[in-house]
């Protein structure tokens, strides 16, 4: 069973500090095993085991927390402050997942302002990696 995706933002929109709304991934680059949902950017995964979660969020804010959730609950967060053309978040991160767990990521920004997509210029400046290191 293939576990792994990469997905991505196409275009840039706006965020609402405060909102903890998702970050919204609408290009599955690869996802062979449709365990990615573009309609709720939520990743399902498919067999209790350790996945490796990656990802980088480009946004026009001084300031940004982006939270990794495992069922809605925060798992692993990243801080960053401006870094003269934007802000740039990488967790990283190694998570024990059952079975059926639904991953998603959330900005929380300290003011309104924009997540930065492919429409930018320089490739995929948001996106998210998820790859099953063992399966139990």
């Amino acid at each position: 069973m293939n576990a792994g995706i990469l997905v991505s933002r196409s275009t840039d929109y706006t965020y609402t500090a405060g909102s903890n709304a998702k970050v919204s991934y609408d290009v599955e680059k690869y996802d062979p095993g449709d365990n990615f949902d573009t309609t709720t950017s939520e990743y399902t995964a498919p067999l209790t085991g350790y996945y490796l979660v990656a990802n980088h969020l480009l946004a026009s804010n001084h300031e940004a927390h982006q939270i990794v959730r495992v069922n809605g609950v925060p798992a692993a967060h990243d801080h960053v402050w401006d870094q003269g053309a934007g802000v740039v978040a990488e967790p990283t991160v190694i998570l024990r997942l059952n079975a059926g767990d639904k991953l998603s990521v959330t900005p929380d920004f300290a003011s309104d302002g924009n997540v930065l997509g492919e429409s930018w210029g320089r490739g995929m400046e948001t996106w998210l990696s998820v790859a099953l290191l063992y399966a139990e």
